[in-house]
């Protein structure tokens, strides 16, 4: 609310300015005195209409203020029909009480309810214009806003799917895969034809992964194993997983995929140094585990993988764990209660 051009104290200073000196020409006209203008247009009466248009502005926006602070009553009309209602009261005492004085103590003569009724119409409309411009500008400001919005929504789901796209992609293990492809060509077809094989089992199962959320993960296991093989075919790359998980599970498509080639990624690759990494179930975790020697530009945090907990956050009430514990690094995922006959 406060980004309303009628909240800036520009505007402030000067709108009452304006609508005073339009006050002071309307009673000018009304009492058929505009010849006065040629004599003295800055007179005290254009002073006084100014000061109080300015009291009467002020106290407008401090009633607006007030009820979209307490936001009651719910009704819109209800609360429109009471913003237009002590505004206009509040008008009306302020320029009777402000006349009445100015007239009796200035001019030294108490003022005719004509006068007072004049005065009051005019500055009643004045009061009522602001707050319809206020009214106005707030629904412009209101649409406008839920336009961008919109629109930074839209801008973000592109960004999100450009952004799945491309891992459901992974270029950078795509060039790997097939650059290795054709070394092996030139040199050993069968392991080519390995490797082809490797590549294939997981790229299936990568842009097939939009059809469900979440498998079973012996399904992601053995596409983990295919993942493994893929990357030792790669130079400087020796990866061995060892897993115990036995009993019947449900993980997020991919979950596993994208731990494991993180933890690949950002260990330096050495053909002398193995990489072990563990896959544990425990009762209400499966667990990964590995020796970390990371690379000096990058490391596995919980920002490698903020996709992955993202994942989980929408499945399950535990967070991923990321923590390092008596020199090994561990990754916990929760385990997912899910009934395959359901609509989940």
């Amino acid at each position: 609310m406060r980004k309303l051009f009628i909240h800036h104290p520009i505007f402030r200073l000067l709108s009452p300015i304006f609508s005073g000196v339009l006050v002071y020409l309307l009673l000018l006209l009304i009492n058929n005195n505009i010849n006065q203008l040629q004599g003295a247009f800055l007179s005290e009466e254009l002073y006084v209409c100014i000061v109080l248009a300015y009291l009467i502005q002020e106290s407008s926006r401090f009633s607006l203020l007030f009820f979209d602070r307490r936001q009651r009553p719910k009704s819109f009309l209800v609360k429109l029909t009471l913003q237009i209602a002590i505004s206009v009261a509040i008008t009306l005492l302020l320029v009777t009480l402000c006349m009445y004085l100015y007239f009796k103590y200035v001019l030294f003569y108490t003022p005719n309810m004509r006068e007072l009724s004049i005065f009051n119409v005019i500055f009643g409309f004045i009061a009522i214009i602001y707050i319809t411009l206020y009214l106005s500008h707030h629904f412009l400001y209101k649409i406008n806003t839920e336009r961008i919005t919109t629109e930074l929504e839209a801008k973000h789901s592109i960004e999100e799917d450009f952004i799945q796209f491309k891992k459901g992609i992974n270029p950078q293990l795509l060039y790997e895969s097939l650059e290795a492809m054709l070394v092996l060509m030139k040199r050993d077809t069968e392991a080519a034809e390995q490797l082809a094989d490797h590549f294939a089992t997981v790229y299936r199962y990568i842009l097939a992964k939009n059809k469900r959320e979440l498998v079973p993960i012996e399904e992601e296991l053995m596409v983990l194993h295919e993942l493994i093989k893929l990357f030792n075919h790669l130079p400087y790359r020796h990866i061995e997983l060892i897993s115990d998980i036995k009993g019947y599970q449900w993980t997020v498509t991919t979950s596993l995929l994208l731990l494991v080639e993180s933890i690949i990624r950002t260990t330096i690759a050495s053909k002398d140094e193995k990489l072990t990494v563990h896959l544990q179930e425990h009762q209400n975790w499966f667990q990964l585990s590995y020796a970390p020697q990371d690379k000096l530009a990058i490391a596995l945090d919980e920002t490698t993988i903020k996709t992955v907990c993202n994942s989980y956050s929408f499945y399950a009430l535990e967070k991923v764990q990321l923590f390092e514990k008596d020199g090994l690094r561990v990754i916990q995922l929760p385990k997912l209660n899910y009934d395959e006959h359901s609509n989940y």
